[in-house]
């Protein structure tokens, strides 16, 4: 009777300790998308071929 109670407690707590676990696992995963999705995209800054800064230079020609 003592080990089936010990038993049963043991079970419950284990089980509010999953749901407690996967409760702070999807807090994390929100907070990760939030960050994810404002995280700023960074390029390299590549110079030009001169084929293109000759085509640019005629095409933004004012004269």
């Amino acid at each position: 009777m003592m080990r089936t109670q010990c038993l049963l407690g043991l079970c419950k707590s284990v089980a509010f300790t999953a749901k407690l676990w996967s409760f702070f696992i999807y807090l994390l995963q929100r907070q990760i998308r939030t960050v994810i999705q404002y995280q700023t995209v960074k390029y390299d800054i590549l110079p030009l071929s001169p084929a293109s800064r000759n085509w640019l230079s005629r095409r933004c020609d004012p004269g």
